[in-house]
């Protein structure tokens, strides 16, 4: 519903948000952020999803009195779906007066690129997360090429990013950025330790791993499993592993897990909303992954004052910087079970990292600039009143 305007009132510009899903994910949790922050500037916020209507994240947006918009593609049939789609699309953005339109994803923009320019949209911006499907897909890169000029801008949260769109996609220089993910640090207080440890029965003296983000292939959990299981004693005999989300993968890795011995040592706790609080209690966050971008997990797990031991994948070797965390190869077992058993024999060596980790975070990855740039994108103030 849009607000009305009356005499002596002006009315606050809307941006909308369209993510991939209302479900747990980076680039949701990404969109997320950033929705929240428009709003704390003073600007009238929509969200909405392109395959979800429903979800935890909804709700968290609702409950911050951000309008959450159905707007999902797979709620269309017929044999007219996808014009059907762009006119509810088309019809949505003329409705909120949308002045700004960002979203995630490169396949976004054949969804909402013609409405967009339809809909005299000034700006609309999308945000690309990762390059795997453009690199296995031709598919994939045609659209892109396609459908990238209804937007006015794109932007990458990787520097390696941005060159394959410039030079294998073929985008104008002037429409590609890059701005990585913006995070705040969270205190870490004994209490909030021991609150959360206690919330998970870890004993004292356990060392607990943790992994967060979805279970699919492309997170390599299996390799993950697989260095757990070759720690050495008596680290192994201390050591505890939680895998905090779900996907696809759960079935496969629980059976993995069990083939390996590895029993209780490995727990699954499904999806959770309260990341922030479970993240207090890992003593080193892992993570296997084949292909990324620029992480979310990452940087929240590194704003957490948790140290970090993470595949040499997107854009992690450049966030991890100079001695901000522990690289491995991506799909190398003993490698990832060396880098996890070094960061556990040393609280010199994690108390470092995490101490040049929050500095990297405050120097490079502030959330307030990289609020201000995208405003900035949209040709919209820093803060309206």
């Amino acid at each position: 519903m849009v607000v009305p305007v009356t005499a002596g009132m002006v009315e606050r510009p809307t941006i909308a948000v369209g993510l991939f899903s209302f479900q747990f994910g980076g680039s949701e949790r990404i969109g997320i952020n950033l929705a929240l922050e428009f709003k704390a500037r003073g600007y009238r916020v929509v969200c909405f999803a392109f395959h979800d209507s429903d979800g935890p994240l909804r709700v968290e947006l609702e409950r911050a009195g951000i309008h959450c918009l159905d707007l999902s593609y797979s709620r269309v049939g017929g044999l007219l779906r996808w014009p059907r789609y762009q006119w509810r699309m088309w019809r949505m953005l003329r409705r909120e007066r949308v002045a700004a339109l960002h979203v995630h994803h490169h396949g976004a923009l054949i969804l909402c690129g013609i409405p967009a320019r339809c809909a005299h949209v000034p700006r609309v911006v999308m945000t690309e997360h990762g390059l795997q499907a453009l690199q296995e897909r031709a598919n994939a890169r045609r659209l892109t090429r396609r459908y990238s000029r209804y937007a006015t801008d794109i932007t990458v949260v990787e520097p390696n990013q941005a060159e394959y769109f410039r030079t294998v996609l073929g985008i104008p220089a002037r429409k590609v950025h890059y701005i990585p993910n913006g995070i705040r640090p969270v205190a870490r207080s004994s209490e909030g330790v021991r609150s959360a440890r206690q919330m998970l029965a870890i004993e004292p003296g356990e060392f607990a791993f943790f992994y967060v983000g979805r279970l699919n292939p492309v997170k390599d959990l299996g390799t993950l499993l697989q260095a757990f299981a070759r720690l050495p004693p008596p680290l192994s005999e201390r050591a505890r592993l939680f895998l905090v989300g779900d996907g696809a993968e759960r079935v496969r890795l629980e059976t993995q897990r069990n083939e390996l011995g590895l029993g209780e040592r490995v727990r699954f706790l499904g999806a959770r909303n309260d990341i922030a609080e479970v993240l207090m209690a890992a003593d080193a966050f892992v993570m296997s992954s084949k292909s990324e971008g620029l992480p979310m997990v990452l940087l929240e797990a590194m704003a957490a004052g948790v140290p970090c031991v993470a595949t040499a994948v997107g854009g992690i070797p450049m966030l991890f910087g100079t001695d901000c965390g522990m690289l491995a190869p991506a799909g190398d077992a003993p490698a990832l079970a060396a880098a996890m058993a070094t960061l556990a024999a040393s609280q010199e060596l994690r108390e470092r990292l995490v101490a040049n980790a929050l500095a990297n975070l405050r120097s490079h990855y502030a959330l307030d600039g990289v609020v201000d740039r995208y405003l900035q994108l949209f040709g919209l103030p820093l803060r309206v009143s």
